[in-house]
């Protein structure tokens, strides 16, 4: 008899906390998701306008925050995050299978115990694997009961965005030829002469003031001569990235090791324009071609950068045409990013070389030309696929 009431008791109990924890379990229980910078503790949780900026191999981090408002306390509530598999949480690696499918998804699970009206809150380490725009679309959040028989559901859309900056490729920027990209160069017309570029002496005429005559020159001609100064002008490169695939490839995707080695490449010469106080612009034949606006500074490289973050693997436009309508009037430098070069392309790279431009190619596969030089990108290895067996 006392096993039967015993049974009845404990039937009551799983029946009345099955009912109490399916009704109000998810009753005044909110959930908050704030990305961040590592160190910061701005947050962007609810704002779908903000986006939370890094670059590649960088940490951020991700909060989660759960409030049981109530006084029932909750023993069992599992959060799982919808998010990209690029987005690598502290203890969950990324495989060899994201270079097969790329944009699959990954799924964070997070499981808390909380008492009534308790808040608790927990930061996951995210390192950010790869360049792009990742965005961390939904979480779903489940309440349990004590004994598993409750499985209460329900799922919040967040959108939060995170844009992954690419990072320069892994190239010795000193062994560039030593004149590229640095200071002024020697044009056959400007306005004035540039007072500090001189190229050697020429006779005094009267009309050059006595601090430009050349001492030691006049001493040895037996007659007067002023130092000889060149006509100079800004430095002004152009970077070009071709996402076409080859010659014939125009709507074919390229792989991704090679795209993005290239996109590196392109972020190499941003940063080096960067470093050097040089006006620089960058365009590619994207499936919406990149305006090319020229501009130094912070501000200018990091806009650059978020257009070759948010840079798809398609190709617009075939690049012998899009080569042929660039005007390279105002351009002193042009620096093409590619991993081939067929024979319209050189042609007219080799026809901006003679007439008195620097072209400078950086590639993942082209060897060499006649007409300039050629630097090898190197391609990630984190984005090649492993040999199995």
């Amino acid at each position: 008899m006392e096993l039967v009431v015993m049974a009845l008791i404990l039937t009551a109990v799983l029946v009345g906390q099955y009912f109490i924890y399916n009704h109000f379990g998810q009753k005044k229980l909110s959930y908050t998701l704030t990305v961040r910078k590592r160190g910061t503790e701005g947050s962007v949780a609810g704002s779908s306008d903000q986006i939370v900026e890094a670059f590649e191999d960088e940490e951020i981090e991700i909060v989660e925050e759960i409030d049981n408002a109530k006084l029932l306390p909750l023993p069992w509530v599992r959060t799982e995050i919808n998010c990209s598999r690029w987005l690598s949480f502290f203890g969950n690696p990324v495989n060899s299978s994201q270079y097969k499918d790329p944009a699959q998804k990954g799924l964070i699970s997070g499981i808390f115990t909380l008492r009534g009206r308790q808040k608790c809150r927990r930061t996951w380490r995210v390192k950010c694997e790869k360049r792009g725009v990742f965005s961390i679309e939904d979480v779903s959040v489940t309440v349990s009961d004590l004994f598993g028989l409750v499985k209460s559901a329900r799922v919040i859309k967040l959108d939060q965005k995170i844009r992954v900056l690419p990072v320069p490729a892994d190239m010795d920027a000193e062994g560039m030829s030593s004149d590229v990209f640095i200071g002024d160069i020697p044009v056959k017309r400007f306005v004035l002469p540039d007072p500090f570029v001189i190229s050697g002496a020429r006779e005094y005429t009267g009309r050059e003031p006595m601090n430009r005559i050349h001492w030691a020159q006049s001493a040895k001609n037996g007659s007067l001569m002023v130092y000889n100064n060149e006509f100079t002008t800004e430095r002004r490169v152009l970077i070009i990235l071709n996402l076409q695939r080859s010659f014939h490839g125009l709507r074919q995707a390229m792989s991704v090791p090679t795209l993005e080695a290239l996109i590196k490449g392109a972020a190499f010469m941003l940063d080096h324009c960067y470093k050097t106080h040089t006006i620089c612009a960058l365009t590619a034949n994207s499936e919406r071609a990149l305006a090319g606006e020229p501009g130094e500074g912070y501000e200018h490289t990091i806009s650059r950068l978020r257009e070759l973050a948010e840079l798809k693997n398609c190709c617009g436009e075939h690049i012998d045409d899009f080569l042929s309508e660039i005007n390279y009037t105002d351009w002193t430098d042009v620096v093409f990013v590619s991993s081939f070069l067929d024979e319209r392309c050189a042609e007219l790279l080799e026809s901006l070389s003679q007439n008195g431009r620097s072209v400078t190619i950086l590639s993942t596969d082209i060897e060499e030309t006649d007409f300039c030089e050629v630097r090898h990108i190197p391609r990630t290895k984190r984005y090649l696929p492993e040999t199995g067996d």
